[in-house]
């Protein structure tokens, strides 16, 4: 500016339109000077010079690309000189190309060299391929007792590889012996395409047979083996075999719960059936279980410590839990104390008389009241 002058220089033209342009070119690799000449006043003319440096083409490669996977990691792109841009579907200027954001196609990357050294393109062609749509087919639940092998049908595409428990590549399976109890069975149905592996899941149960006096699953009650608990007692069922719908019967005419694996609390003692009715598809299996015996809660107020192995120790049935017991004399005196008790305290290094005691467990059951020692002769 101002507008209007005249420009020269290598590889200076003047358009049709009255304008310039300069064109860069091989011959003009490197320094370039040209001017810019405006009249002034009179014979007086400005000039001013422009110095354009041209750099020459430079050679880029690229190596080729394997075809992708769309779940393939990112890879990073390379090529020659390194340093420089790109960009494309799915990648980032530093050249990280994510199959999974550019998605299934084929794509053209393109790699830039420019700065004062030299000036170059290249592109690259990504093929990344979709994973194939696969279903390994509907559910099947057979019962447990049935144990003669069958061919797997229903999956898609055909042509696919199982894999699982008792099953061949080619879809036989084999039911496996459960001793009656049931299992739940994942097989995987793998289809690979345009070399894109996918898998599907199957489901096979094996019901459960019919039960009676099926073991509960609940820790022994050390303090009172006799029993199952002591009331109340919070008892945890659990289902022989999850994947169904239940119906438990608890036996104390409380409500059936519909839950896999409910907790049922047992309010007073006594001997109590429970019933278990499960569903599997078609398969209907009733399971009953051992009896669920609750004992009374009982702390005596009297032992007779003289050997002849009658109450000769403090034996409460308080709880089946680890259980704190603290003994205390008249006076607020402790005498005894031990965080594990074990029904084994018979008044040993104290004098006959009344003592009181505390009782408390794991779950924070508590107890307190009297005991009288009595050695009788």
């Amino acid at each position: 500016q101002p507008a209007g002058g005249e420009w020269k220089g290598p590889g200076v033209t003047r358009t049709a339109a009255g304008g310039y342009v300069f064109t860069p070119s091989a011959a003009l690799v490197g320094r370039n000077v040209l001017t810019y000449s405006v009249t002034t006043t009179g014979v007086c003319v400005s000039t001013r010079p422009l110095r354009i440096t041209v750099t020459p083409d430079v050679t880029v490669a690229i190596p080729a690309v394997p075809e992708q996977c769309v779940n393939a990691p990112a890879l990073t792109m390379r090529a020659t000189p390194a340093g420089d841009t790109w960009t494309g579907p799915g990648t980032t200027a530093g050249g990280v190309f994510s199959p999974a954001q550019a998605g299934a196609g084929r794509h053209v990357l393109t790699y830039s060299v420019a700065d004062t050294l030299g000036c170059g393109t290249a592109t690259q062609t990504v093929v990344v391929y979709a994973l194939p749509t696969v279903n390994a087919g509907p559910p099947i639940t057979r019962c447990a007792s049935e144990t003669q092998a069958f061919q797997l049908t229903g999956a898609t595409p055909a042509g696919g590889i199982w894999s699982g428990t008792g099953v061949t590549p080619g879809g036989l399976f084999t039911p496996p012996n459960t001793n009656l109890k049931g299992a739940q069975i994942t097989l995987r149905y793998t289809v690979t395409e345009n070399g894109c592996a996918a898998t599907a899941t199957r489901q096979i149960t094996l019901a459960p047979s019919p039960a009676v006096n099926f073991p509960l699953s609940v820790p022994v009650c050390a303090a009172a083996p006799q029993y199952t608990g002591l009331a109340p007692f919070s008892a945890q069922f659990r289902a022989v075999l999850p994947g169904g719908t239940y119906e438990w019967d608890f036996g104390d005419g409380s409500p059936k719960s519909t839950e896999e694996n409910p907790v049922h609390v047992y309010e007073k003692p006594g001997t109590y059936y429970v019933k278990l009715i499960a569903r599997y598809s078609d398969c209907t299996v009733e399971t009953r279980f051992a009896p669920v015996e609750v004992g009374e809660v009982f702390v005596p107020n009297i032992i007779t410590p003289n050997g002849d192995s009658l109450n000769d120790a403090f034996k409460p049935l308080f709880s089946c839990k680890t259980t704190r017991l603290q003994l205390f004399n008249r006076w607020g005196a402790l005498v005894y104390e031990t965080q594990d008790y074990h029904n084994d305290w018979g008044g040993s290094k104290v004098p006959d008389g009344v003592y009181y005691y505390l009782l408390r467990d794991a779950d924070d059951r508590r107890a307190k009241g009297w005991l009288e020692v009595k050695r009788t002769k």
